[in-house]
Parts: C-alpha cells; structure tokens; sequence
C-alpha cells in the first residue's frame, strides 16, 4: 500500500512540477525553465511508466535496466546544465575544496550498490550525481563567503544539491534488509525527493527574477493565454489515456494467460508505457520550441520597432540640431550686426560730432533702437538655451521641483502682462477670465509654474496669426495634499491660431519635433516648449491635455494641485488687471 502511495505522490508531484514550471516558462522563456522543464519531464518518463506498471501488475516492470532507468538517468544532463549556466563573473573561477567533500561518499555509495543497479548504469549515475552534487555545494559555499557582499542566494544549487542529497538516501537504504516500510530509510528519503519537484520552478523563479509585466497587446501573451491550457489538457489526457490504454491491455492478456505468474507477457505494457512517456517528452520538447520560436518572432518585432523609433528619433535629432543652428544663428547675427551699427554711428559721431543737436538727438535715437533690437535678439537666444538647457536637466532626472509660498494674483498679473504686450505687437486681443473664489496664497513652485503658463501663452501668441488669446483660471478642490487643504488649479488657453492637424496630436508633446514645418518654417522655436512643460506637469503631480481644429484655434488645458496657505481670494482678477492697462 505504501508503495503505491509513493509511486501515485511521485508522479502527481511530478506533474504538478511541470505544469507550474511550464507556466512559468511562459511568461518568462528563459533558458533555466527550459533545463527544469527537462529534468521534470526525465523524472515523469521514469516514474510514470514505472509507477503506472507497478499500480496495473503488483510487481516491477520486467524489462532492461536501460528502460527502467532511462528518464532518471536523463535528468542529470539538464540538472547539471542549470548549474553551469548560472555560473557568472567570479564565482566561475571560484572553487573550494570542500566541495569535494560528495566524492567519498559517492565513491562508497558506488561499491554499495554496485550489485543492484548494474556496473554501466552505477558509473553513469555515479559520476553524473557526484558533478551536481560538488557543483551545488561549490555554490553554496562560494554564497556563505561572499554573503555580505550582496550575492544573490543560490537556490538551484540548493535544490539540486538536496536532490543529490536524496537520492544519496534513497539508493542507500534499498541497499539493505529493513523491518518494515515505515523503518526504512527509503520511504522518507523518497518523499522528500518527489516533494522536491515542486520546488525547482520556485527555484528558478528565485534566482532568474520575476517576468517583468507584458503589453496586453502583445502577441506572445495570446500564443501563451492558448498554449497554456493546451499542454495541460494533452499531458492529463496523455497520463490517464495511457493508464487506461495498459489497463485494457492486461485485462486482453489475462484473458490469454495460460498461467497467472507469467509475468513476461505483461512486458508488452511496460514497453507501452514507456513509449507513451516518450512522446509525452517529445511534445513538451515541441512546444518548448514552439515556445522560443514565438518568442523570437516577437523580439524580432520588438526590435524592428525600437529601431523604427531610433531611426526617427535620430531624423528628428538630426532636424532638431539642423533648426538649432538656425534659431541661435538669427539672434546672434542680429546681435552682432545691431552691434556693428552701433560701432560704426559712434565712430563717426566721435570722428565728426554733430553741431546740430536734432542730429545728435536722432544718432543717440539710432543707436537707442540698435540696441533694443540686441536685447531682444538676447533675450530670444537666451530662451532656446533655457529650452535645451531645461530639457537636459530633465532628460537627466536633474530638475528639481523647489516649493514655496506665492500669491497667485500676483504671478498671474506678471504674466498676462508680458502676454498682453507680446499679443498687442501683432495685433491680438488678449483677455483673461478668473474665478473670483480661488484662494490667492498657494504653495507649490511659483518658477515652473509660470514657466508652464508662459509656455502655453506664448504658444498660443506665437501661433495665432490673426484673432485672439484667451486665459481662464478655475479651480477643483481636492483632498489633502501635503497634509493641508489643496486645489486643483485648471487654466485653459484658447486661441484662434492655425490649429492643429489630428494626426499631429499625438507627437504634441514629443521632444524635438514641431507640427506642420511648411507652414510654420518662418515660427522660432526649439520644439521643446510643450515638452518641457508637460514633463514639468508630471513631476508636480499635473497635467496637460489639447483640443483643436485645424485652421480655426486650438485650446490647451493644464491641470495643477497646489496647497492653499491661506484663506483670502483672488477676488476679480478681470476687473483689477483691465483697470490697470487702461491707466498705461
């Protein structure tokens, strides 16, 4: 009865194994789960047809030793290829004696059971066992010595040491004569080992790391989503249909069995068994290939993906550095030629001063006007530089976010003032609509929030030919942020500029690409304003979204929390600040 327990646990615990190792291997078809996938499968061929021969007859199957021990024997190949594979850096060249501490024993072990397991099958087993367990131990002791040094736990060198360890235990204790079942060393040993093959995918997954998370949309997860409960349903149907299979074939030869303890004729269903584990193998080799083919396929379209995406981002680099050149170009040559004008009237004024003082008054008028035109030449070249300079930082995770108390009607003012200039030069109606009830002290980065601003607004300026630009500020109240009472500021920028085309969209806010070149080639721009500005959004917890129609304006939202300080309003915004540009 305890036998059929174990040959019934063997293979259950073996199955079992297999199917989680598989699964494993299907999110995550790395090498390792290949090799456990093997010594799972080796284990299944042996202890099914022998497990399955042993519940149909009573006795052991009556076949050659080779038969017998084939899928065992197997299993040390993988086993001991999963050891070596992990084998990285140092620890290749490491060793220590002390893993030779198996070879004694094994060599005792071998003259022990030499008579029962045959002179090929012993040195086969022997010296295959004896590497895998000096293996494992060789690792394990090279963990303890370099534990502190944040080495990773070796724990398939742990597995396949103890189920060395096992085995060890169980051809020992079949070597001798025991009272019962349940004094001899075999049952344990053997309930330990078959216990094991649960333990080798958790192993693996141990040392190997998870799988990292998958695209829903990826092929390979669907192939997988199928391929999963496939393999279970044949590998079921494989195990009970070769059980029943034997069944009915020993029911047809008792009925011809000219004696009940000729037990030579049931060597038809031992060899049956084992061809049925055969090809349960050769299916599993099948769908690992399967496996690493799909998965192939899939890099092999991931790969010509990123190097679509490398391809383009290097052309918009390439256009980028192309319009860089450009855009710092044109201030500078302003600079220097405004420059030069400058030089040449103060040359000839000191060479020959003007008697007349309306002259006088209309070179130092010149001169004033050159000089204007340098300072906004600087100040456009200063822009592109703070661009390419922001941009750095935070392609660099070097941007800080620095936090601090401001008054909103005060940052708001500064910048419809500056908005309202820029917007008048090119004839623009600029006006802005405030909520009255938003809370005038905040708490958060007054400078990247008017950066943010001031790039939607110069946009809008920047892109709108004819017509108006038009601000409003509305607030969301939210839960606690930074243990005080916070607000969702929404500032919406709408304008009547050229719009947007919708293909465009998408690539709004990607670095070094700007929208619609033939007809903006004459705009000045780095093409990373919008960028900067929505990166900015996500490190202060914000956002932005658009709305447009191409040719008739676009409309930008951005979203941002801030702490409220304080309870005092904005009051009416609108009012104050159209007062204050009538009094200009």
């Amino acid at each position: 009865m305890l036998e059929q327990f174990l040959n019934i646990y063997a293979i259950a615990t073996c199955v079992l194994g297999l199917m989680i190792c598989m699964h494993f291997y299907m999110d995550d078809p790395k090498r390792d789960y290949e090799y456990g996938i093997m010594i799972l499968l080796c284990n299944l061929l042996s202890n099914y047809y022998w497990g399955a021969y042993v519940l149909l007859i009573g006795s052991d199957p009556n076949v050659s030793s080779f038969s017998a021990y084939f899928g065992w024997n197997i299993s040390y190949i993988p086993m001991m290829l999963i050891l070596t594979n992990r084998l990285k850096g140092e620890e290749k060249r490491f060793f220590s004696p002390l893993c030779l501490i198996p070879v004694p024993i094994n060599i005792a072990q071998f003259i022990l059971y030499l008579q029962f397991g045959g002179l090929f099958n012993n040195i086969w087993e022997g010296l295959w066992c004896t590497a895998i367990a000096c293996a494992g131990l060789n690792g394990l002791i090279y963990y303890w010595k370099n534990r502190k040094n944040n080495v990773t736990f070796p724990y398939e060198c742990l597995v396949c040491f103890a189920y060395m360890f096992f085995e060890y235990g169980m051809w020992t204790g079949s070597c001798f004569e025991w009272p019962g079942e349940w004094s001899d060393p075999f049952t344990y040993f053997s309930i330990l080992l078959y216990s094991l093959y649960l333990f080798i995918p958790f192993a693996i997954r141990k040392e190997t790391g998870r799988a990292r998370k998958e695209n829903k949309e990826d092929v390979f997860m669907h192939l997988g989503s199928v391929i999963r409960p496939f393999y279970t349903v044949v590998v079921f149907l494989c195990l009970v249909g070769g059980y029943v299979l034997a069944a009915w074939m020993k029911n047809a030869l008792d009925q011809g069995m000219v004696s009940p303890d000729d037990y030579d004729t049931y060597r038809i269903i031992a060899v049956m068994l084992f061809v049925f584990t055969v090809v349960l193998l050769l299916f599993s080799i099948g769908i690992i290939v399967i496996v690493r083919f799909a998965r192939r396929a899939a890099e092999s379209d991931e790969l010509r993906r990123a190097k679509a995406i490398a391809d383009h981002s290097n052309a918009a680099k390439s256009d980028f550095l192309a319009n860089m050149s450009h855009e710092i170009r044109t201030p500078i040559n302003a600079v220097l030629g405004m420059n030069e004008m400058i030089l040449r009237e103060s040359l000839q004024s000191r060479d020959d001063p003007p008697g007349d003082k309306n002259k006088a008054r209309d070179i130092f008028a010149n001169i004033c006007n050159y000089a204007g035109n340098i300072e906004s030449a600087g100040t456009n070249l200063l822009s592109i530089i703070n661009d390419i300079l922001d941009f750095s930082k935070i392609e660099a995770g070097k941007l800080e976010i620095v936090e601090g108390e401001y008054r909103l009607s005060s940052v708001l003012n500064d910048l419809c003032n500056v908005i309202s200039f820029k917007a008048r030069d090119k004839g623009l109606e600029f006006s802005i609509d405030v909520d009255a009830s938003l809370p005038d002290g905040l708490y958060g980065d007054e400078v990247r929030f008017r950066q943010v601003v001031t790039n939607i607004l110069n946009n809008a300026v920047k892109y709108t030919k004819e017509g108006s630009v038009h601000m409003s500020v509305r607030g969301e109240w939210a839960a606690q942020l930074n243990g005080r009472e916070a607000v969702y500021l929404v500032i919406k920028v709408k304008d009547t500029g050229i719009g947007i085309k919708e293909e465009d969209i998408d690539k709004l806010f990607t670095k070094f690409e700007r929208m619609d070149l033939e007809t903006n080639s004459t705009v000045e721009g780095t093409g990373l304003g919008l960028a900067i500005t929505r990166s900015l959004l996500t490190m202060m917890g914000g956002s932005i979204s658009v709305e447009s129609v191409y040719g008739q304006g676009s409309e930008f939202t951005v979203t941002l929390p801030q702490t409220v300080l304080s309870d005092e309003s904005v009051g009416d915004f609108k009012s104050k600040y159209e007062q204050s540009m009538l009094e200009r």
